[in-house]
């Protein structure tokens, strides 16, 4: 990618801002035959951040800065950031498969037996299915907000656009700029969040440049046509009830009361069905409740982590 130094560049200028400088290098995953980007940070048991769509593991740069007496690994999915694409293409067939391999594919590139996760959205659909396969290589779990494929009566109308056939490549094809990213993060609830500085300048400067200067979009366009079929309606076998039920990985939500992917009624259904899953509804937060209350997300993260 000519341009992600640019990205890079952004993505350091965070870091430096929040003071931290985590360790950086590229493993490659052997079940998925793709090379990834992982840093790292602090020290203590590990915790895997598995980050949402159309974004990198730059995301949690706040959250994992401030967890303090873990080991924070954050990885840049396949084709986003700083990591290789899949070699394969992904679809609605090929999704669960990769939902089942690819974390315990980056806990044996790190010669980890097992980990915490800590996970949202796309990361929060791939964190369940691996729970459910490979219940033995996690320890607990944090999910922020609605993990895709959950079950939804209505998907919120800007992603289910994006299913229809040919829309993903012109979104993909189109440059961000600085206004269709602000519109972005006010339908997925952080627009108050952005006005009042709670998502600092270069944290949002950091994800345009994400956006403008690596593939991440280009690449990730394709994943709403694997939750859901042209007319929006989402395929029943993603994450299915019998799936979630068998789940016992001790889990806490901490929802946002303004996630677009679905409130409260949505979340109580996901839960109710784990027997080990807790439930936290944050009033006034979005899609990624930390960028709204870092504060008490890193207190409640940090706390059920510890068990």
């Amino acid at each position: 990618m000519a341009n992600q130094a640019r990205f890079l560049d952004a993505e350091r200028r965070l870091w430096n801002t929040i003071g931290v400088t985590p360790t950086e290098r590229r493993v490659h995953l052997a079940r998925n035959d793709v090379n990834v980007r992982i840093q790292e940070l602090g020290e203590g048991p590990p915790v895997l951040f598995v980050h949402g769509g159309t974004t990198s593991g730059m995301s949690w740069s706040m959250l994992a800065s401030r967890l303090a007496g873990f080991r924070c690994i954050l990885i840049d999915r396949p084709g986003t950031g700083a990591s290789d694409p899949l070699p394969g293409k992904l679809d609605v067939d090929s999704l669960p498969k990769l939902g089942g391999s690819l974390i315990v594919d980056v806990l044996d590139a790190l010669e980890l037996d097992s980990a915490h996760l800590v996970a949202t959205s796309l990361g929060g659909y791939l964190a369940l299915r691996t729970c459910a396969v490979h219940p033995e290589r996690i320890q607990r779990m944090v999910q922020f907000s609605w993990p895709m494929g959950a079950p939804n009566p209505k998907l919120p109308a800007f992603f289910r656009v994006s299913a229809v056939p040919g829309v993903s490549i012109v979104m993909g094809a189109v440059p961000p700029n600085e206004r269709s990213v602000r519109t972005l993060f006010g339908l997925l609830g952080h627009g108050p969040s952005l006005a009042d500085g709670r998502i600092a300048p270069v944290e949002f400067e950091a994800y345009l440049s994400l956006l403008r200067n690596t593939d991440t979009m280009r690449n990730e366009m394709a994943a709403p046509r694997t939750i859901m079929n042209w007319a929006g309606k989402m395929h029943p076998h993603l994450l299915p009830d019998h799936l979630v039920s068998s789940i016992t990985t001790p889990t806490l939500f901490l929802w946002g009361e303004n996630d677009p992917f679905g409130g409260e009624a949505v979340a109580r259904r996901l839960v109710d069905l784990m027997p080990n899953g807790v439930l936290e509804m944050f009033p006034g937060a979005g899609h990624a409740p930390w960028l709204d209350e870092l504060d008490y997300c890193v207190t409640a993260t940090s706390r059920f982590l510890n068990g």
